[in-house]
Order: C-alpha cells, then structure tokens, then sequence
C-alpha cells in the first residue's frame, strides 16, 4: 500500500522521532514544557510527513469549532483602513496561538450590523465573536448577551449588564490631550473626535471637558467637531480650521489616519506643525512617527490589545464569568514635540 494513502497522525510523528505522541502534540502547539530545539525538530517532521490535525476530531470531543469571527467595518469604498488591518493580524496571531482560527466578516457600509450578528449565530460556525466600534447602547452586546454566544468588544458600553471588553481609558486621554495643549500655550485648542455614535468618541469629549471645567474655561461647542478616522476626513478638518478657525494654534485630532490629511493640508496652506501650530494624535499603529514632522501622540499597541482580546474571548468561550472579563489600558504619551508652539 502506498505509504501516502495513510492518513499521517500524531502517532506517526512521534514514532518517525522516537518520542511520545504528547510530546509531539505539544510542541506542535509550542508548549511552553517542550524545548525550542525539539519544537522545531516536530514542526519539521510534521511537515516532511504531511501531518495536518484531524479537526473533525477536535470538534467532536470538544463540541466546538475552534473558529471564531471577528466582525470588522468595511465602509471605505477608497480608502485602506491600516488601523484595521494591523488589529486584525494582531488578533488573528494571538487566536492562532490558542488554537483557534479567525474568520472576517465584513460589516459594510448599509449592513444591519445586528443582522450581521444574528446570522453568524444561526449558522453556528463559530465559537466566539469579537466586535469593535461599540456604541453606549450596543444592541449587538444586547443580542449576543440574550442568547448566551461567548463574546468580547474592543470598546465599553454604558449597558448594565456586565459583558466582556478590552478597551482605552479613552476619558483620561481626552483629559491629558486638553492639558498638555491648554499647557503649551494653546488658548482655545480644538477637538477632532470620532463619530459621536461610537462610545470611545463621547469618552475622549468627556475627559477634553472636564479639563476644562477644572480651569473655569467654557468649552464652545465650536470648538469640538466630530468626523470620519480616515486621510480624507483629515484634510475635510484641516481646511474646516483654516476656513472657520484661523485663529487657532493647536488641535488634538483623535486618529492618526485622520493625521495623515491634517497634517498635509496644514502645510499646503503654510502653517508649520510644532512651530506655529500644535497637534496632538491618538492611535496603535504608530503612524505617528511616519508623519512629517512626527507627532506627539497617545499610543496603544494593537498587538498588545489583540493579545487581551484572544485571551479574554477563549476565556469567555471557556465559561469563566463576564464580570471578571473587563479590562481598561493606559495608553503610552509620545512626546515628539508638535504639541508645542514655538516662536
């Protein structure tokens, strides 16, 4: 019989390396227990014999898929959400790491997004979810709260039933961003939030105020603006400051995607960042130090927030209770400079 008609198992392997199948189950998941050397012996025996785990098997044992989704917005029509793409490679390796594949469903522009939700729970092809973008009352988490399907949300809700998330202290960036401009000499500095309808916006406009408040200064409503995260929407802020605040010397533009078009319009009409006009920017995929002249920033790592957001879904997938499944992050401060007006 042609040896290759056989399906290659794990006995197999272990038999080719003289080892026992555990160890070689082990070191094809890199366990921690089996050395680098012996990983890197099964990983290429495994491939040599052309093993590939039998996941009819695990999903029968198991009663699970090892596959969960990760909804994500695809509402550009012409413009690459880097912001994205680097969360979904985080999130994709941190879930590959614990077993478990990661499909993309796209959310486009006129999708239901509950509707979205719904169906992959009809279908019952995943394990787990992961949602962004939350809003204060997500009636996805609201959803997926009712009929008991493992979650996780990169974001909080203002909903009262405790529900797993990972999210910024988006209130206390919005707080130190009003500081450090109101500190450097910036007498009315503007607000570029997200969409209102997302709950990190209302966090960052929450924190901006109440800087303010704590210095008896009224914040106008003018002065904040809420917008689109893209390079587009960028260069839309940037002439909306030239054409209704030219007066104004310094801006805390929450995205840095949307960095990329202020900071280029803002030169096209002459005003020089860090000199004559300070900027400050929010994101986790370090653009920030890409942008000329680099920006100062509050900065996350997307690989970081992935991490949190692999464990804290299989750890939901795996029963633990959601009110232990809540974690706030700090981001990190830049300070490139371009926050400060220099004569």
């Amino acid at each position: 019989m042609n040896k290759r008609s056989r399906r290659t198992t794990l006995h197999t392997v272990a038999k080719h390396l003289g080892i026992s199948a555990t160890t070689v189950s082990r070191a094809l998941k890199d366990g921690p227990e089996v050395n680098a050397e012996t990983i890197d012996r099964v990983k290429r025996a495994a491939e040599m014999l052309g093993y590939r785990p039998n996941m009819g098997g695990v999903n029968l044992r198991t009663g699970r898929s090892q596959s969960v989704a990760m909804v994500l917005s695809f509402e550009r029509q012409d413009q690459l959400n880097i912001v994205t793409a680097s969360l979904l490679v985080g999130v994709s390796t941190a879930m590959k790491a614990r077993g478990y594949r990661t499909g993309i469903v796209p959310h486009l522009e006129h999708d239901d997004p509950v509707e979205i939700v719904r169906n992959l729970v009809r279908e019952g092809s995943v394990d787990g979810v992961i949602i962004t973008h939350t809003r204060p009352q997500d009636d996805r988490v609201k959803y997926l709260l009712e009929v008991g399907v493992p979650f996780v949300t990169f974001g909080r809700t203002e909903l009262l039933s405790p529900h797993p998330h990972v999210d910024l202290d988006h209130e206390q960036i919005g707080a130190e961003a009003a500081r450090l401009l109101l500190d450097n000499g910036h007498p009315a500095p503007l607000l570029f939030a997200p969409s209102s309808q997302f709950s990190y916006s209302l966090q960052f406009v929450k924190g901006w105020t109440k800087t303010f408040n704590a210095r008896n200064i009224t914040v106008p409503d003018e002065l904040i603006h809420f917008s689109a995260t893209t390079p587009q929407s960028g260069v839309e802020m940037a002439r909306d400051v030239l054409r209704r605040h030219p007066e104004a010397t310094g801006a805390f533009v929450a995205s840095d995607e949307a960095g990329l078009g202020f900071i280029t319009t803002m030169h096209q009409a002459g005003r020089q960042i860090g000199k004559d006009f300070g900027v400050v920017t929010y994101g986790g995929a370090r653009l920030h130090d890409f942008l000329s002249p680099p920006t100062s920033a509050f900065y996350y790592s997307h690989f970081e927030i992935a991490d949190l957001l692999a464990d804290m879904l299989v750890r939901a997938i795996d029963g633990e209770d959601y009110a232990g499944l809540r974690q706030v992050v700090q981001a990190d401060f830049i300070d490139h400079g371009s926050h400060i007006l220099k004569p």
